[in-house]
């Protein structure tokens, strides 16, 4: 599918630039079934609504969606929302896919977007100063059925879709809001859970992250089996 493969270029890229070198790459006779990457930086959190830099974000976009991104030409192309709307100068409508679930089998909804927002806007204590200034605009969002989401906006902000560009979405959990301890330790219950390509398997802090291949990524199957 021509969207998926260039989504998948897309966070590849977002990868590559991230990149220092390349190790680990198996010989001749060897099956394929682990990528080792060096980084010249240490992943600073788990959580993908804490720390609003390039070098986190480029990692956890392997774990972790955005409604939508830009291409190679800064244009937007859908994510995991497939459509979006200007409905009058101060709503917005986005129209979800259909069929992604997350990393722990839950479906993708509207109202996790609703949860993701809400989140966001009561984060106070990023250092880089968060995700954030990207909602100022945001008066209420509504989740009218589990594919669509209804954003209500203070003015009219026609760049709208351009902030869901940079913010990943996070499924709502059963247990309550997920702090940025409990996701950076990843405990039993609150382990980092998107929709991407990869799954969460384990991090030691300032040295290894681990990931596995999502196999029933919605956007096709990811070439290795672990990273």
């Amino acid at each position: 599918m021509q969207i998926e493969s260039r989504f998948r270029s897309h966070w590849l890229a977002a990868l590559l630039l991230s990149l220092t070198f390349w190790s680990g790459l198996p010989g001749p006779g060897h099956a394929q079934e682990e990528l080792r990457i060096a980084t010249s930086y240490k992943l600073m959190t788990l959580d993908p609504h804490y720390a609003n830099l390039n070098e986190n974000t480029s990692l956890l976009s392997h774990i972790y969606e955005r409604l939508v991104y830009q291409d190679d030409r800064l244009d937007l192309k859908p994510g995991l929302a497939v459509s979006w709307r200007a409905v009058s100068d101060r709503q917005w409508e986005f129209k979800l896919r259909e069929n992604v679930r997350f990393h722990d089998g839950s479906p993708l909804t509207a109202d996790d977007v609703v949860y993701t927002i809400e989140r966001i806007r009561d984060f106070l204590k990023s250092p880089s100063g968060g995700f954030r200034s990207y909602l100022t605009g945001i008066e209420s969002v509504s989740a009218p059925d589990p594919l669509t989401v209804v954003i209500n906006t203070k003015g009219n902000i026609p760049n709208l879709p351009l902030s869901f560009s940079s913010i990943f979405v996070m499924n709502r959990p059963a247990q309550g809001f997920q702090t940025t301890e409990e996701l950076n330790a990843g405990r039993a219950g609150h382990p980092p859970v998107g929709t991407g390509p990869y799954t969460f398997e384990s991090w030691s802090s300032g040295e290894v992250l681990k990931l596995a291949r999502n196999d029933d990524y919605w956007g096709g199957r990811p070439a290795w089996p672990q990273v």
